[in-house]
């Protein structure tokens, strides 16, 4: 029996991916839940297990760094063994099914002759002069009738110096997907910003007391769930939206983005908002030791409903972030600094935080925005709803 393997859908909004390494070769035997292909989406790098046990046959789609296959697209055919004879239709229709996709576009450099240039309008003095000195004409601007390059124009090129070419790094795998949603994001979605600062001093005192031993909640589990509380109260923001219709999500997920090796990935954290700041910890120790050997699976990147990004680490004060679709809002964090402040007509020390708030305002009001913010701060400010 003939069996398809396809590119999966590993996520919500995954509609293509590349497969970057082929694990088995033509002819290999295939066991049912083992790796058969590495595909790169833009969350991460996975490796794709084979849903059936037999003989890989044929590769319909190679491993090509820049190639982009459409979910559910036939990428090779296996059969039950290897005496069973693969029908050339199938292998014909598969075939012809990869070559009516969509080509991707592509950036063409044009190629340079390593020779003198012979083709290029100049005149024999330059030409000979040119080949003695070892200077490619394709590079001299002409001065002469119609930029004919004259040897005057040589002599000029021998005694410029040459700047040194840049290195050139094509965007391919995880990066060059990273690249296509964001951009895609920027787009699409009318972007508008909100800020705002927090008085962190409540939570700075709580994060002390709940410290113990070697157990000590981040700031940022504390932001993950005050985020997970302020979108129980704003669900406007706790949504979906893929151009047309408007998904509310029942389920509060909050992702927090990462940086690894090849780009930013978004682990999400489920149903956040039932969660206590222990348990949320210690999500983030695993996501934390994930990101460290890149373990993650599809299940950990999927489902978000909505996102933080945290550069406080870097001694960044305040950002503003790029929208993680199909979600409506994501919300960047700045570093916890010691400023004055004015209570009660005195000035005080107290540890404040700046935070930006980017939504879609196809989507999300400002007035949402800005009451999902102003709980978000109440919510820090306070710090004893954040304590179990």
């Amino acid at each position: 029996m003939i069996k398809k393997v396809i590119m999966p859908k590993l996520g919500e909004t995954m509609e293509e991916g590349i497969i970057s390494k082929w694990l088995k070769k033509e002819g290999n035997k295939v066991e049912k839940g083992e790796p058969i292909f590495e595909v790169t989406t833009d969350k991460a790098n996975f490796e794709v297990e084979s849903t059936a046990s037999g003989y890989l046959r044929k590769i319909i789609c190679p491993a090509e760094p820049d190639k982009n296959i459409p979910v559910l697209q036939t990428v090779a055919l296996m059969s039950d063994s290897m005496d069973e004879g693969i029908p050339e239709e199938e292998v014909e229709k598969s075939e012809l099914e990869r070559k009516e996709e969509k080509p991707a576009v592509k950036n063409v450099t044009a190629a340079v002759s390593s020779d003198t240039g012979t083709d290029v309008k100049s005149s024999p003095l330059a030409k000979k002069l040119a080949k003695e000195k070892g200077i490619d004409l394709s590079k001299i601007t002409g001065t002469g009738p119609g930029g004919r390059i004259t040897e005057k124009d040589v002599l000029s090129a021998v005694t410029t110096p040459v700047s040194a070419e840049a290195e050139i790094i094509p965007l391919k795998g995880m990066r060059k997907i990273i690249a296509q949603r964001l951009t895609q994001s920027k787009q699409s979605a009318p972007h508008y910003y909100l800020q705002s600062e927090i008085d962190m001093s409540e939570i700075v005192q709580l994060r002390e007391k709940l410290s113990s031993g070697d157990e000590r909640p981040s700031f940022n589990d504390f932001i993950i769930k005050a985020c997970a509380k302020a979108l129980e109260d704003n669900p406007q923001m706790n949504v979906h939206f893929d151009g047309t219709n408007i998904k509310v999500m029942k389920d509060i997920n909050v992702g927090v983005a990462v940086a690894v090796k090849d780009g930013l990935i978004v682990p999400v954290i489920k149903q956040t908002n039932k969660k206590s700041i222990k348990e949320i910890m210690q999500k983030t120790k695993e996501i934390k030791e994930k990101a460290k050997n890149n373990k993650f699976t599809p299940e950990d990147l999927s489902g978000g409903t909505f996102t933080i990004s945290n550069l406080g680490m870097y001694d960044i004060d305040t950002f503003i972030a790029i929208i993680n679709p199909p979600e409506v809002g994501i919300l960047a964090i700045g570093k916890i600094k010691e400023s004055p402040v004015v209570q009660d007509g005195k000035i005080m020390a107290a540890q404040t935080m700046k935070v930006s708030l980017s939504a879609d305002h196809r989507v999300v009001d400002g007035a949402t925005g800005a009451q999902f913010l102003k709980r978000l701060k109440q919510i820090l400010e306070v710090g004893s709803d954040l304590e179990s």
